[in-house]
C-alpha cells in the first residue's frame, strides 16, 4: 500500500467537484492507494516515468495528475481537474 499526501492546491481542486465527481473520484483515490502505476504516464516519452494520470468519471470528464516516489511508498496528488 502507499501513503497518499494531497496537495494544498489539489486538495481545494477536490473540495470543489461536483456531488456527480465524487465517487468517481474515491475510486481514484482507491488505485493510487493500492497500484497507482496503472495510470497513464504524463509524459509518453517516459512510459515508466514517476509522473502519472488518472482519467475519471462516466465519461472520463476528470483526471488526476499524480507522482509516484516508490522508494518512499507514497503518491503525490498534483492537480485534480474536472471538465464536466
Amino acid at each position: 500500500m502507499y501513503r497518499v499526501v494531497t496537495y494544498p492546491d489539489a486538495a481545494e481542486q477536490v473540495a470543489a467537484l461536483p456531488d456527480e465527481a465524487l465517487r468517481h473520484f474515491a475510486e481514484v483515490m482507491v488505485v493510487l492507494d493500492v497500484a497507482p502505476h496503472g495510470g497513464r504516464p504524463y509524459n509518453d516519452d517516459k512510459p515508466d516515468g514517476p509522473m502519472r494520470e488518472l482519467v475519471f468519471g462516466a465519461h472520463g470528464e476528470g483526471s488526476v495528475t499524480y507522482l509516484v516516489l516508490e522508494r518512499d511508498r507514497q503518491v503525490h496528488v498534483l492537480l485534480v481537474q474536472w471538465v464536466g
